[in-house]
C-alpha cells in the first residue's frame, strides 16, 4: 500500500469517526433538552430551530421540496412546495424534541393529548393471539404513538437500524425503552425475532418508506417509480397476521393516529408476486396517509432516485 493511499484511508477513518462522534452528541444533546425543558419553551425553541435549518440547509432544503413536488403535482418551486417544505423541516424539529418530551409526561397527560382512529381493529386481532403488524410512513411521531400504545396496553414491538458508534445505537434503544417499546436490532435474524413476537400477540410496528438495503419492490408513488421495503408484506405472509397502514399527524395539542383496515393477502402459490402485490397495496395506502398532510412527511433523504 503506497503512502497516499494509507495517508487517505486514516484520513477517512478519521472523518467516520468524527461524524459518529457529532452524531452522538448531537442525539444526546437533544435528548437532554427534551427531557429538562419546558413543553412551551422547548417547543419555540425547536420550531425556531426547524425554521433556520430550512434557511441555511440550501442542499436538504431542495431534497425536500422535490419529494413535497411529488406529493402535490406541482414545482419545486411553487409557493406551496416552498411553503410546505418550510412547514416540514419545523416539524421534523418539532419531532425531536417532542420525541424525548412526552417521555417525561405522566400517562394521563399522554393519553390526553393522543388521538387514535381505528385502534379496535388492531386491538381485535390481538385478542387472537397472532400479533398484527403496524406498517406506517415516515410521517407524524411514531415515537409518542409507542408511548401511547404501551399505556392502552398494546404490548409493541419495534426493529431499529444497527447506528454508529455503538453508544449512540444503545442510547436510541433506552430511549424507547423508555417509552415502553420493546426494541430488537434490524440485524441478521431480525424476521426470526419479529415471527417470534407476533406468535406472542405483540403489535410488530415497522416504519416503512425507505428501501435502505436496496432489494425492495419497485412500486409506483404519486406517479413515479421508487422502492418499499419488501419486508412487512413477506412477515404478513410468512405469518398470517394481519397487516394494518397506520399514519400519525400532528394536530394542535397532540397527535392524531389513524389504523386504516388491514390489507388482507392473496396467495397465489407464488410468493414472490404475492410479496410484490402487497406491498403495492402498502405503497397506495402510504399515498393516501402522505397526501393527507404532506408537511407531517419526514422524508429527508431523495424519495425518487439519488
Amino acid at each position: 500500500m503506497s503512502a497516499a493511499v494509507a495517508a487517505r484511508d486514516r484520513a477517512r477513518a478519521t472523518g467516520g469517526a468524527l461524524r459518529e462522534l457529532v452524531g452522538y452528541l448531537t442525539y444526546a444533546t437533544i435528548a437532554r433538552a427534551g427531557r429538562v425543558l419546558p413543553t412551551g419553551l422547548g417547543r419555540r425553541l425547536f420550531t425556531w430551530g426547524g425554521t433556520l435549518a430550512w434557511h441555511l440547509l440550501e442542499r436538504r432544503r431542495r431534497v425536500v421540496a422535490d419529494n413535497l413536488a411529488r406529493v402535490l403535482g406541482r414545482s419545486p418551486d411553487d409557493p406551496l412546495v416552498q411553503a410546505t417544505t418550510r412547514e416540514a423541516f419545523r416539524r421534523y424539529a418539532r419531532y425531536w424534541f417532542d420525541a424525548f418530551d412526552v417521555a417525561t409526561w405522566p400517562a394521563d397527560r399522554v393519553l390526553a393529548a393522543f388521538r387514535f382512529e381505528g385502534l379496535e381493529r388492531i386491538e381485535r386481532a390481538l385478542a387472537t393471539g397472532r400479533g398484527a403488524i403496524a406498517v406506517i410512513p415516515h410521517i407524524g411521531n411514531w415515537d409518542a404513538a409507542g408511548r401511547a400504545l404501551s399505556l392502552r396496553g398494546v404490548p409493541v414491538l419495534a426493529p431499529a437500524e444497527r447506528l454508529r458508534p455503538e453508544p449512540l445505537f444503545e442510547l436510541f434503544c433506552a430511549h424507547r425503552r423508555s417509552l415502553g417499546m420493546e426494541i430488537v436490532p434490524a440485524d441478521e435474524g431480525v424476521g426470526r425475532a419479529l415471527a417470534a413476537a407476533l406468535a406472542r400477540g405483540r403489535l410488530v410496528a415497522l416504519v416503512a418508506d425507505r428501501d435502505l438495503a436496496g432489494r425492495g419492490v419497485e412500486v409506483e408513488m404519486f406517479g413515479a417509480r421508487r422502492r418499499l421495503p419488501a419486508g412487512p408484506a413477506q412477515l404478513a405472509l410468512q405469518t398470517g397476521a394481519p397487516l394494518f397502514p397506520a399514519a400519525i399527524y400532528e394536530v394542535p395539542g397532540g397527535w392524531r393516529a389513524v389504523i386504516g383496515e388491514p390489507l388482507e393477502p392473496t396467495r397465489s402459490g407464488d410468493r414472490r408476486a404475492d410479496v410484490e402485490a402487497l406491498t403495492r397495496r402498502i405503497a397506495r395506502a402510504f399515498e393516501r396517509a402522505i397526501a393527507a398532510s404532506p408537511a407531517d412527511w419526514h422524508l429527508f433523504q431523495p424519495g425518487w432516485g439519488p
